[in-house]
This record gives structure tokens, sequence and C-alpha cells, in this order.
């Protein structure tokens, strides 16, 4: 049994043609397809990159105010404790100056009392000498 429906080779080849002609304008329009949906992801994806710039950038802005505070904090705690530091000197300075006119004053009382009364002041010496070595051999006294 033949065949009725026998193809030329031409007719084969205009086919063959054709095939190819709608491939290519498949692949096109898949292509075109392909382009206007990256287009669209594009332009939807847009807004989130351009968020996270800002997002990045109010960070980096909010980290330098923290460095920032941090340093002013570190230089105003610095500040505090020289400040502590000098007061505290000063304070001791001014107990030690003190210490040495209470020292000056009784110095010269004792001058002054010594010139007025030199015979009682010959004899309290000697008592508190004689009280002072008591105290120091009954303390050597202890010890043995």
């Amino acid at each position: 049994m033949e065949s009725d429906n026998v193809k030329t080779p031409s007719q084969l080849a205009d086919e063959a043609r054709q095939a190819g002609r709608d491939a290519v304008e498949a692949a096109q329009g898949y292509a075109a397809e392909a382009r206007r949906v990256g287009a669209e992801a594009m332009q939807s994806i847009r807004p989130s990159i351009e968020d996270a710039k800002a997002t990045g950038r109010e960070g980096l802005d909010t980290l330098k105010g923290i460095a920032g505070d941090a340093r002013d904090i570190a230089g105003d705690a610095a500040a505090t404790g020289r400040a502590y530091a000098k007061d505290a000197v000063n304070a001791a300075g001014k107990k030690l100056h003190a210490a040495e006119g209470r020292m000056q004053r009784t110095q010269e009382a004792c001058a002054r009392y010594i010139a007025d009364e030199p015979v009682k002041a010959t004899l309290i010496a000697a008592a508190a000498g004689a009280a002072v070595t008591a105290l120091l051999l009954s303390a050597l006294r202890g010890r043995r």
C-alpha cells in the first residue's frame, strides 16, 4: 500500500524552513517575555534595595553617634577623675599646711613658756622624760 501523502524534497525543505521560522519566532517571543519579566523584577526589587541602602546609612550614622557619645563619656570620666585627684591633692596640701601651722604655733608657745618659766619647763621636761623611760622599760620587760 502506497501512501498518497508523499512529499517532494522541495516541500520537505519548505516545511523545514517554516518550522525553523516558527522556532525563531517562538524563541524571540520567549526572549521578549524574559526581558519583560526581568524588567518587572528589577522594578519591584529597586525599592527594597533603596530601603536597604537607607537602613545601612542610618545604622552607620547611629554607630557614629554612639562612638562619639562613648568618646565624650570617656573624656568626661577622665576629666572628673583628674578633678577629684586635684581636689584630693589640694585638700591634703591644706591639711598639711594647717598641721604645719599648728606645729609652728605649738613650738612658739613652748619656746615662750620655756622663756617665761624656765624652772617649771625643766621640771616638766624631766618628768616627761622619766615617764617615757618608765613606759619603754615596762614595754621591754613585757616582751621578756
